[in-house]
């Protein structure tokens, strides 16, 4: 895809990013990484998943490698596809999802959205992806809170499979029951398998948005 040579579209977009709230970051017309801010980092940190989502790991990398599981990074790469082509038809709308960012003490209802850069040239600069939070409460007023070690939720291969939407977490058995444990939103353990749980399924995952 056709990049922009236009000096001051990326840095305006990285200015723009910095001063706002919300967790961002700003990709090139490949997916590749090009910065990401403050409050994308604050985030990274709350949910457990350490250095790797920090500025200094992340730029220069493509986005979608540092999506965790098949299904969360289709729906993610769908997103991203969906941006792209709303530029190439000349449109240039933003594209959102609605989703959930849980931690573990905050619930949070997040509204994903990716917004193409585009300078007087007509060429795409960039995209913008900007995680807005709609809703937060306590978790608890969300979903019951339980407290079981990780040992708790090994399948039979020993893994542990959390939603990468809400942060729960699937109990074996022969139901799917999943449950919040904070501790391990927090601290994500070894072997652990992101998906999506039936109701984050059926809620969030679906269609993105095309304001």
């Amino acid at each position: 895809m056709e990049s922009c040579t236009c000096p001051r579209a990326i840095p305006s977009a990285v200015h723009h990013l910095s001063y706002t709230a919300d967790a961002g970051c700003l990709l090139d017309a490949d997916g590749t990484i090009l910065f990401v801010n403050a409050a994308w980092e604050r985030i990274a940190l709350e949910n457990g998943v350490g250095d790797r989502c920090l500025a200094d790991a992340l730029v220069g990398t493509r986005w979608l490698d540092h999506v965790a599981g098949d299904a969360p990074r289709r729906v993610h790469r769908d997103l991203f596809e969906r941006a792209l082509a709303r530029f190439r038809s000349g449109c240039g709308a933003p594209v959102s999802l609605v989703g959930e960012a849980n931690g573990p003490e905050v619930a949070r209802l997040v509204s994903t959205r990716l917004v193409p850069i585009v300078p007087v040239q007509g060429v795409l600069a960039a995209v913008s992806v900007v995680h807005r939070t709609v809703r937060e409460l306590p978790i608890g007023a969300v979903y019951p809170v339980v407290h079981r070690p990780a040992q708790a939720y090994r399948n039979a291969r020993g893994v542990v499979e959390q939603c990468s939407c809400c942060r729960r977490t699937k109990r074996p058995g022969p139901w799917d029951e999943w449950e919040l444990v904070p501790d391990l939103v927090a601290r994500v353990p070894p072997r652990t398998y992101f998906g999506y749980c039936p109701l984050c399924t059926e809620l969030h995952c679906g269609e993105p948005n095309v304001e």
